[in-house]
C-alpha cells in the first residue's frame, strides 16, 4: 500500500508534458478584462500602455503563468528582434567583458541577445553546432566573437542572415567585421619598449598560424616585424599550444635567455601569459623588471593597474558598441548594405613590469 501511495504522489508531482502550451494570450486578456491586442502591445513593449492597464495585464500574467512562444511570434511576423551571439569561453576576461557590453548594446537598440558560448579549447565542430542552433531559432542577426570557424564556412552558414564578426581581423568580401587592429596595437608595445632603451628582445608566440591561436600569432608576428624594422635584435620562442608543457617550456627558454644575458625584455601575446611568466620568473629567482622587463596584451584582467602590468588595453567597449550598431542597421534595413571592415586601436598602459634599461 505504501508503494502505491508513493507512486500516486510521484504522478501528482510530475510536470505536465504540455505545460508550455496550456495558457494562451486570450486567457490573459480574459483574466485582465482587456483585448488580446492590448496584451500583445504590452508584451512587445513598443507602444505605450496606460499604467492601470499594465498593472492588470501583469497581474493576469502572474496568475495564469503565461509565457509567450517567442519562436511562434517571430515566425508569424516574418521578422525577429533577436540577435544570436556565438562567443568563446566567457571565463576569459576579454570575452566576459565583451558579452556584458553586447548585452548593454542590445538593450539600447531594443534587441534581445541569445547567446551560445563555446567551451574552453578550440573545437570547430562545437562552434559549428552552436551556430546552427542559433540559426534554428530564426534570429534576425548573428554576431560571431570566436575565431575557430573558417571565413568561407561562416559565410555559407549566414548568407541569408545579417552577420558581424567581432575581434578577429577578417577581410572576407561577404562578412561585416569590427576587428582589433593588431598591427597598430603591436606598434604601441614596440614603441614603449624601444623608448626605454631595450634592443635585445625575446618575443614568445605561436609561430604556426592556426585558427585557435590566430590572434596571438598575429600579435607575435607584428611585434617581431616592427622590432626588426626598427633595428632591434629579436629572438623568437615558439609557443605552439596552450598546453601546460608548451607554456612551461616557453618560460624555461626565456629564463635561460635572461640568465645568459642575451635579452633585456620579453614580450608576451596576452596578459595571462605574462602573469604565468612572472610566477615562473619569481620561482627561478629572476627579477622583473630589474633582470628583464616584460609586457603583455589585453589590459582587461581585474586589478591590472595594481599588478603593474605593462600592456595594451583593448577597446572592448567600443568593439561591442560598434558591432551592435552595425547589426542593428543591417536588421532594420530593407536593402542589402555594403560590407564593412572596420578596426579599432587600443591604448598602451605603462606598468612596473617595463622599466628603462640601465647602461651596462
Amino acid at each position: 500500500m505504501r508503494m502505491d501511495r508513493l507512486a500516486e504522489k510521484k504522478n501528482d508531482d510530475a510536470r505536465p508534458a504540455s505545460a508550455w502550451s496550456k495558457v494562451t494570450m486570450s486567457d490573459v486578456a480574459r483574466e485582465a478584462n482587456v483585448s488580446t491586442a492590448t496584451v500583445s502591445r504590452f508584451l512587445d513593449g513598443m507602444v505605450p500602455v496606460l499604467e492601470p492597464t499594465r498593472a492588470k495585464v501583469m497581474e493576469a500574467i502572474k496568475k495564469t503563468g503565461y509565457i509567450r512562444n517567442e519562436a511562434a511570434t517571430r515566425l508569424a511576423r516574418g521578422t525577429s528582434d533577436t540577435v544570436g551571439l556565438l562567443i568563446r569561453d566567457p571565463n576569459n576576461p576579454y570575452y566576459g567583458i565583451l558579452h556584458s557590453e553586447l548585452q548593454l548594446g542590445a538593450a539600447e537598440h531594443k534587441l534581445h541577445l541569445l547567446t551560445v558560448a563555446s567551451p574552453p579549447g578550440f573545437n570547430p565542430m562545437t562552434e559549428n553546432f552552436g551556430l546552427r542552433r542559433l540559426l534554428e531559432q530564426r534570429v534576425g542577426g548573428i554576431l560571431v566573437a570566436t575565431g575557430t570557424i573558417a571565413p568561407d564556412e561562416l559565410s555559407s552558414f549566414v548568407r541569408d542572415v545579417p552577420t558581424v564578426v567581432l575581434g578577429r581581423p577578417e577581410e572576407h568580401p561577404t562578412l561585416n567585421t569590427v576587428s582589433l587592429d593588431e598591427v597598430a596595437n603591436a606598434q604601441l608595445i614596440v614603441d614603449a619598449v624601444l623608448a626605454r632603451g631595450h634592443q635585445d628582445i625575446v618575443v614568445t608566440f605561436p609561430e604556426t598560424n592556426h585558427s585557435g591561436l590566430l590572434i596571438e600569432h598575429l600579435r607575435g608576428t607584428w611585434l617581431t616585424r616592427h622590432l626588426r624594422e626598427a633595428g632591434a635584435n629579436v629572438i623568437t620562442v615558439d609557443t605552439p599550444s596552450l598546453s601546460s608543457a608548451d607554456i612551461e617550456s616557453t618560460h624555461r627558454q626565456v629564463i635561460d635567455l635572461v640568465r645568459d644575458e642575451k635579452v633585456t625584455a620579453a614580450l608576451f601575446t596576452s596578459d595571462m601569459k605574462l602573469l604565468g611568466f612572472l610566477k615562473a620568473a619569481q620561482e627561478a629567482g629572476i627579477r622583473v623588471p630589474e633582470d628583464v622587463s616584460a609586457t603583455g596584451f589585453d589590459g582587461l584582467l581585474p586589478g591590472t593597474e595594481l599588478l603593474g602590468l605593462a600592456t595594451v588595453r583593448l577597446p572592448v567597449e567600443a568593439l561591442a558598441r560598434r558591432g551592435m550598431e552595425i547589426i542593428h542597421e543591417e536588421m532594420v534595413s530593407d536593402a542589402r548594405l555594403p560590407v564593412r571592415h572596420e578596426s579599432l586601436v587600443g591604448s598602451f598602459l605603462p606598468g612596473r613590469t617595463l622599466a628603462v634599461r640601465l647602461p651596462q
